[in-house]
């Protein structure tokens, strides 16, 4: 199976602009033949598009029949590829970080909302939510799960993920380490917690282009199985890994 790994661009805040930009990366996993295409963490919104104020927040985030998500599952059945993307959902009164997978056809597949609290602020209120399980999904003959971020650094997660025995786990993250500490360090201590899970785990960094300060997203991408990298995208630019699995 060809898995396109995405660290697209993205400015927080700037959805439309954000959409475009992954649209553009969908037509060239297509083109690449890519069965799936997956971004990283709050990919649509920018992970730091939050400012806690909840009347404004919920502005911010949106729900998954608007009209930008709309535009990515168009983009997905109009290029005959699956997407999976990260997001700020509005759900009623509730937000959540939700990785939402779209298949060739443009139709939801699975909604998985982050189950740790590592992506809120320790004073936000309670409208701010998590999800209270992780699930699997099958996709071209192939079974997946996904966790985001720091979901996969709980012990009792790691166990509910690999319980699920599925080919390939989903790892969407938001984590701004520099360049050089990502490379040279840190790739390593997550190839090694990723080992505790069974399955090969996929994961996927966005990139922030909002500026050049040292703690924001840059990028990479790397498939991780049994504590070793199979491949991997450096971190440093925006850019795509393409995968055979």
């Amino acid at each position: 199976m060809k898995i396109a790994l995405i660290s697209a661009p993205f400015q927080n805040g700037r959805t439309d602009e954000n959409a475009a930009d992954m649209i553009r990366y969908i037509r060239e996993a297509a083109a690449c033949g890519a069965e799936l295409a997956v971004f990283g963490e709050s990919a649509l919104q920018g992970f730091d598009a939050l400012t806690w104020d909840y009347e404004k927040d919920l502005q911010i985030a949106c729900d998954i029949k608007s009209a930008c998500v709309c535009r990515l599952c168009d983009a997905a059945q109009e290029n005959g590829i699956a997407i999976s993307f990260g997001m700020i959902e509005k759900d009623g009164d509730s937000l959540y970080s939700t990785q939402l997978t779209v298949d060739q056809q443009g139709q939801v597949l699975h909604r998985f909302r982050r189950v740790s609290p590592g992506w809120k602020t320790e004073s936000a209120s309670a409208f701010y939510r998590e999800g209270e399980a992780f699930t699997p999904f099958d996709l071209n003959g192939k079974r997946f799960s996904c966790a985001l971020c720091g979901d996969l650094w709980y012990d009792e997660n790691v166990q509910s993920v690999d319980a699920l025995k599925a080919d390939f786990v989903l790892w969407p993250v938001y984590c701004d380490y520099s360049a050089d500490e990502w490379n040279e360090k840190a790739k390593y201590e997550y190839a090694e917690q990723a080992g505790k899970v069974t399955s090969k785990v996929l994961w996927v960094n966005p990139y922030c282009a909002d500026g050049c300060e040292a703690e924001l997203a840059r990028g990479g991408a790397a498939v991780f199985e049994h504590g070793r990298i199979l491949q991997e995208m450096p971190s440093g630019a925006p850019g795509m890994l393409i995968c055979e699995i």
